[in-house]
């Protein structure tokens, strides 16, 4: 499981354990910034730099000091626009016209060991109901 945070950065929920007579240490790519721009989620190179050259965190390491290509694919994608939904003239004009429904995942058991729940909205009172399912 992991928790993603404002800033769609995911970190693993969970501990670490600490047997080093077990740990390996393997690498077929080389430590450059790009590899560390893209283990650090895609944060600035200007940033990435900073925490190298600054000793700001401790493990991080570069094999190849070559300057990454200044165009990362992922970084522009996820910052593109998209065009806006077109806007629709239809509006609800009374009660249960039209309802909004989603299934959501519960995160754990409940009292009565629901494992989901499942929201109803009435577009023209706005009225919210749940109910576990």
């Amino acid at each position: 499981m992991a928790t993603i945070n404002d800033n769609n950065a995911a970190f693993l929920d969970g501990t670490t354990e600490a047997i080093t007579q077990y740990a390996n240490s393997a690498t077929s790519v080389p430590l450059d910034l790009a590899l560390w721009h893209h283990r650090l989620a895609h944060h600035n190179m200007a940033g990435v730099k900073a925490l190298i050259d600054c000793k700001l965190v401790t493990g991080i390491k570069l094999d190849v000091r070559t300057p990454p290509n200044p165009v990362c694919e992922s970084c522009l994608a996820g910052k593109m626009h998209a065009n806006p939904f077109p806007s629709f003239e239809w509006h609800t004009s009374r009660l249960l016209e039209l309802v909004h429904t989603n299934v959501h995942e519960v995160s754990y058991r409940t009292s009565t060991s629901c494992h989901y729940w499942v929201t109803f909205i009435d577009d023209y009172s706005r009225y919210h109901f749940v109910l576990p399912i």
